[in-house]
């Protein structure tokens, strides 16, 4: 038995990592699991820990002992993989003996504030992923140089403005503003001055992917399905809000360009699909490299970087395939989204890492960007039907939640059977 300091700075230790987890991007039942494991080494019969996406409390108590709680608010969040995995492999190592809770106490707080890639490699990270996304979804390597700028543009915004302003919403409409003010106005000037004819759409679904709330969607399904509806319930909403401010910066931005005479470079069709081999390739190597400039970005540990782009070239591989067999988008996204979550799994396992990161790796090409571009655009100049688009988009997220919760419950099933198989191999070896 420890002293009563021992267990007052293991809850310390324990709202520390779950704080930093949830600011973050972890998600709920994740965050919940690895405080149950760090006060479970109390020894206590009661070791409790209750999360949401802004606050935490845990709870040691005993007949022995008087009770023990803390509770913490959340406030500051950002979405960092890198972050993630790092508590959670100081959560392993104290678990196992491995460290003391000083040291874990020390290790947890060098990682709040560690910074793994820089401000260059993050401007990096948004320029890759803007061209990786242009030329995935269609675009060609001209589209890619335009891409290029705007990847410049969406990096400064949200890099070197975006701390200042310090309100996120208002940076996201900001970046997707002036990414697509950028988009417009260098297919108008090539094609007036140099005979360079851009494809804008393709731009600018480039520049707004980086931008669109994959991780919240997420975390918000698969909550659900671990039964915490009060923090899937917020997450919906961040996410909701997050399009929402994507589509008002590109409207505004579109507005803006029609304002000054540059909407004519607006388009509305996209052509996802695929006719020979090449192209195939092409677009789903485009994909990973797109995934591993947004890892970047998301400060993804270097090591779970491959991983994280092979996941991506599978989904899109599995969609343009879908596709090409005339499946339609809806039935494309679930089939991706099933063999995503598999290979997640597995990553997660085989690399001892949340899955979290290879998930959202995985779902963010299947997030339908293309559908709020089309819709902001048949809202602005009455081409097309708007609510029918959305109508789609709102279809392909609930396909892809659907597939999660499919698989994760496959998955867990799997889980608990491999688990009741060598819980009787034990008993039969005594």
């Amino acid at each position: 038995m420890e002293t009563p300091g021992y267990y007052k700075k293991l809850l310390d230790m324990a709202v520390m990592a779950g704080t930093i987890m949830i600011a973050s991007g972890a998600e709920t039942h994740r965050v919940e699991d690895t405080l149950h494991r760090i006060l479970s080494t109390s020894g206590f019969e009661h070791a409790d820990a209750f999360v949401f996406t802004t606050g935490i409390v845990v709870t040691l108590s005993d007949p022995s002992s008087e009770t023990l709680s803390i509770s913490k608010r959340v406030t500051d969040c950002s979405q960092n993989f890198g972050r993630v995995a790092d508590v959670n492999s100081v959560s392993r190592d104290f678990c196992g003996g491995k460290i003391t809770l000083d040291e874990a106490i020390a290790k947890l707080r060098a990682i709040k504030n560690k910074k793994r890639y820089g401000l260059f490699l993050g401007h990096i990270g948004y320029i890759l992923a803007t061209i990786g996304f242009a030329i995935m979804f269609g675009g060609e390597i001209l589209d890619a140089l335009g891409a290029f700028l705007c990847g410049i543009v969406v990096s400064l915004i949200c890099l070197e403005l975006g701390p200042k302003i310090k309100r996120s919403f208002v940076t996201t409409i900001l970046a997707a503003a002036g990414m697509t003010l950028t988009a417009t106005a260098i297919s108008y000037f090539g094609a007036q001055w140099f005979d360079l004819h851009f494809q804008t759409h393709y731009m600018i679904i480039g520049g707004m992917m980086p931008l669109v709330p994959g991780l919240s969607m997420t975390n918000a399904f698969r909550d659900i399905l671990h039964g915490d509806y009060l923090s899937a319930g917020s997450r919906i909403i961040e996410a909701l809000m997050v399009a929402v401010c994507v589509a008002i910066g590109i409207g505004a931005g579109m507005a803006g360009a029609d304002l000054i005479g540059l909407a004519d470079t607006l388009t509305l069709s996209f052509n996802l699909s695929v006719s020979t081999m090449g192209e195939f390739l092409f677009a789903s190597v485009c994909s990973g490299i797109a995934i591993l400039g947004f890892c970047i970005v998301f400060e993804a540990p270097p090591k779970y970087l491959f991983a994280c782009s092979l996941n991506a070239v599978f989904a899109w591989a599995i969609y343009l395939t879908a596709d090409f067999f005339g499946l339609n988008g809806l039935w494309a996204s679930f089939l991706s989204t099933l063999a995503v979550d598999v290979f997640a799994y597995y990553s997660a396992r085989i690399l001892k890492a949340p899955a979290i990161i290879f998930l959202v790796a995985g779902i963010l090409p299947l997030v339908p960007g293309v559908s709020i571009y089309q819709g902001v655009y048949s809202l602005l100049f009455g081409v097309g039907n708007a609510s029918a688009i959305l109508t789609s988009a709102f279809m392909t997220t609930g396909v892809i939640a659907l597939a999660i919760f499919v698989m994760d419950t496959a998955l867990d099933i799997e889980k608990r059977i491999r688990s009741r198989i060598l819980k009787l191999k034990n008993k039969s070896k005594i």
